[in-house]
């Protein structure tokens, strides 16, 4: 009886190696005839730094170690619930692939996590970073693609990212899905696929396409809309421009093609959207039925502005907050900043509750992003710059990221963690 339970509760000795396309990333396998639940643990020589999440009892087990610096040396372990523990077996992370562009990072982030975000170099990258900067996960692009924006799978079990062509009206730009391991689960060409995406309800994607249509002169003009891209490929329009507004003439369009530009998207509790405008410089509410709501700036804004300067001027990426909003304000001839405006709905008035610009006054004239914490320091991302900074509350400068001239960080995604594994430290 003694013998028997022994074997039961016997756990073996995990199986690691680097993956062949990530090679930053390693897998761990185990098997073995436990009556308990399992899970790795792994170290390096500062203790702690790794947990999976804990595995059903029985059978053979493969997961990813996901958020393990580069280019380092660890040691993990198989333990069980039942309080047994395999042997220690050291391995090393792979290195970080020589194509990828160089950066620097300085000073001490007051955050713990990773960063999702796409490299637009040549070529460009999906990538994962850690709080010290480090690239921890990378795929390339194909050959031409940018990579704009990066999620999570719904999954849980990899990413999905924006491909999107260089061209203005591309017919080829695509939505990817991969697995942790590189493998691609599938491609899906999105036409006039531009800028930004929002994982769906059922799995799928909602992504923001260029629409092109006659204007009042019978010229092409440029407006945009919502496609949702589902699992399979398949494609259904849910909302454009044209149908919300009336065309204005050629001659207030700019270059009198590009009409209302949308470049960021993002879900609106209760249902729908809130959808950026770059060239009316708003931000606009689509309801749970895709009417439009409230408008934050622009010339038909629901808001009244306590001053000029208060206005956002051709903004990006933005994120709702308590009784307000926080925006990137890429501007016109001025240094970018990041804009919080108070929205007071009793008086509809919006104020500018709080504003930061670069100490070297960098200017964004594409993209942009920004993202507050629980603690209310914030994330801002000077695209163009390639750089990604960490604002304490009191407007400290407290960490920066910066790649070497010529790449682009677009939109970034923060994650407190990585899914399947908990941080040991």
């Amino acid at each position: 009886m003694i013998l028997v339970a022994l074997a039961a509760c016997a756990v073996s000795n995990p199986t690691l190696w680097p993956d062949d396309d990530v090679p930053m990333l390693v897998f761990a396998s185990w098997g073995g005839t436990t009556s308990a639940r399992t899970r790795v643990e792994v170290d390096d020589e500062a203790g702690p730094v790794l947990t999976t999440d804990w595995q059903d009892a029985g059978g053979d087990h493969r997961v990813p170690l996901l958020g393990l610096a580069p280019d380092h040396e660890f040691t993990a372990r198989v333990v069980s619930e039942a309080g047994e523990s395999s042997d220690d077996v050291d391995f090393a992370t792979g290195t970080v692939p020589a194509e990828l562009p160089g950066w620097s990072v300085s000073g001490t982030p007051g955050w713990e996590g990773y960063l999702l975000t796409g490299i637009v170099s040549e070529p460009s990258w999906a990538v994962v970073l850690d709080q010290d900067g480090r690239v921890v996960w990378a795929k390339k692009a194909h050959d031409g693609k940018r990579v704009l924006r990066v999620r999570v799978r719904p999954d849980g079990e990899g990413l999905r990212y924006s491909e999107i062509e260089e061209a203005e009206l591309t017919e080829t730009s695509q939505l990817v899905t991969v697995d942790w391991d590189g493998t691609e689960v599938s491609r899906h060409t999105v036409p006039a696929f531009n800028h930004d995406f929002v994982d769906a309800d059922d799995g799928g994607a909602d992504c923001l396409v260029t629409d092109v249509r006659p204007g009042q002169s019978g010229a092409e003009v440029i407006g945009d809309a919502i496609h949702h891209v589902s699992d399979d490929g398949a494609i259904t329009p849910l909302w454009s421009t044209w149908d919300a507004w009336e065309v204005p003439p050629d001659d207030e369009i700019e270059g009198g093609r590009q009409w209302t530009h949308a470049n960021a998207l993002d879900r609106r509790d209760g249902g729908g959207y809130w959808l950026g405008l770059r060239n009316s410089s708003e931000l606009v509410e689509l309801d749970a039925d895709l009417a439009v709501g409230r408008r934050i700036g622009g010339p038909e804004s629901t808001y009244t502005f306590a001053t000029q300067a208060d206005r956002p001027k051709w903004q990006h990426q933005f994120q709702f907050l308590d009784g307000g909003v926080i925006l990137f304000d890429d501007r016109d001839e001025d240094p970018s900043r990041v804009l919080e405006l108070t929205l007071d709905e009793t008086t509809a008035t919006a104020t500018a509750a709080w504003t930061w610009t670069h100490p070297k006054n960098l200017e964004v004239y594409i993209l942009g992003d920004v993202d507050r914490a629980a603690d209310g320091s914030t994330l801002a991302v000077f695209s163009t710059s390639g750089v990604i900074d960490d604002i304490a509350p009191d407007g400290e400068l407290r960490w920066e990221l910066s790649l070497d001239l010529g790449s682009i960080v677009p939109y970034v995604v923060r994650l407190d963690a990585l899914p399947g594994v908990s941080r040991g430290r």
